[in-house]
């Protein structure tokens, strides 16, 4: 009964916000779109890139993917329920099943590889970019988390008996953080510690360097570090009656958080202020976002949840339009990718710097320097050809997997693309 009046209550007081404010939203309601029952929970998300996107049930043993341009969705059959997903790039993938199992494909989801078994529930999944090889992380049930490296998955106890439920591993840094119950949880590759505890249950956490982070929970909570999780300030929450959020996702500045009855707020400024979306498209909850990042523009994005609940973004926002902050340095994802034979590789400076931007084999040779040279703030663009290398004539790339680095005074980001002849 208490539920029922809260949902009540809810959906009275989004009614009379409403009338306060324009009832449009750019974002569309998708969920016809998707294959199966209207009970059908919708699990997690993730948008490869402006083509690509899937999305995984904890219903049934179901994948689905999506190319935009094409508005329709296939169903791909997996060995079991699954909990989160993740995806490199289109068919080389990660799931997490409701039976505790790690599964891989490489041939977008026709087979599906055994990696292990977490011996509990799996919760997340999240990857990071090395010159050597891709590493990723899984997070479970009682302080569970498990290490993926070339095809093999290692167990670790974290000493906790917190459930953590979400995890956030930026690509060029050996830290990991994650939240369980109401805390925040550091492991460096060799320890576990506590940063940070609130006073509300912590549903997301997401890090997009090792200084600036953001963490989402309960009755509205959000806040924000940029000392790497040490100390974090609460941000204000527009949301009339402090809904809980239940994830969040930022590419840059630019991000979203989601939430229970429908819940969706926007930042253009890397979540120190939000925005909140009125058109309320769903009184579903929502249970997982992500954007796409790659090329020179960031979106779509997608938010999916209860009752086979899917939106899109479909508004693409160019870096051109709104720089990050002065200090910040981005690498972008290469565009086209795969290709052949040649992609955009893209990178933004906030202030004059030292740039590198160099390209590795999966052995870390090098094989070209593109960039060594001061550059001044802004975007640019480098056009990277595997069959006309600089320096290096008559050569050529063979098909395979490479990664590029910009590295300018102490920042490096890396990488991974993929040359297909």
């Amino acid at each position: 009964m208490k539920n029922y009046f809260f949902l009540l209550l809810s959906v009275l007081l989004l009614t009379l916000n409403g009338l306060l404010y324009s009832q449009t939203s750019p974002w569309e309601n998708i969920s016809t779109l998707i294959p199966g029952d209207s009970l059908n929970k919708l699990s997690d998300v993730i948008v490869v890139d402006r083509w690509t996107s899937y999305v995984s049930s904890s219903s049934v043993s179901e994948v689905y993917r999506s190319y935009f341009w094409a508005g329709s969705w296939e169903t791909i059959q997996t060995p079991s329920p699954i909990t989160a997903l993740y995806f490199l790039y289109y068919s080389f993938g990660f799931i997490c099943g409701t039976d505790s199992n790690l599964y891989q494909t490489t041939d977008e989801g026709q087979s599906w590889d055994y990696l292990g078994s977490m011996g509990d529930q799996i919760n997340d999944i999240a990857f990071g970019y090395y010159i050597y090889n891709s590493k990723g992380y899984v997070c479970g049930n009682n302080g569970t988390i498990g290490i993926i490296e070339d095809t093999n998955l290692v167990v670790i106890q974290s000493g906790y008996s917190t459930n953590f439920v979400k995890i956030s591993f930026p690509y060029n840094e050996e830290k990991v953080w994650l939240v369980g119950d109401s805390s925040v949880y550091l492991y460096d590759g060799f320890t576990f510690s506590k940063q940070f505890t609130s006073n509300v249950k912590l549903n997301s956490i997401y890090f997009w360097n090792q200084y600036y982070g953001l963490i989402v929970g309960n009755s509205g909570y959000i806040a924000k570090t940029t000392d790497g999780g040490i100390t974090w300030i609460q941000k204000q929450n527009p949301d009339p009656i402090n809904r809980n959020l239940n994830d969040v996702y930022l590419v840059s500045y630019f991000g979203f958080t989601v939430g229970d009855n429908g819940l969706i707020m926007k930042t253009t400024d890397a979540g120190e202020t939000w925005i909140l979306d009125t058109g309320q498209l769903t009184t579903n909850d929502l249970f997982r976002v992500h954007i796409s990042g790659g090329g020179v523009e960031w979106g779509p994005g997608l938010a999916v949840g209860k009752n086979k609940t899917a939106l899109v973004y479909p508004i693409v926002v160019s870096v051109d339009d709104k720089p990050g902050p002065a200090n910040i340095f981005y690498l972008y994802q290469n565009y086209p990718n795969p290709f052949n034979p040649s992609t955009t590789l893209s990178f933004f400076i906030g202030e004059q710097s030292f740039v590198r931007l160099k390209v590795y084999d999966v052995l870390g040779n090098e094989i070209v320097t593109l960039v060594n040279e001061e550059k001044q703030s802004g975007k640019y663009e480098i056009e990277f050809s595997a069959t006309d290398l600089p320096g290096r004539s008559g050569s050529a790339l063979t098909s395979g997997i490479y990664f590029y680095q910009l590295q300018i005074g102490s920042f490096t980001q890396i990488r991974k693309m993929v040359y297909l002849r």
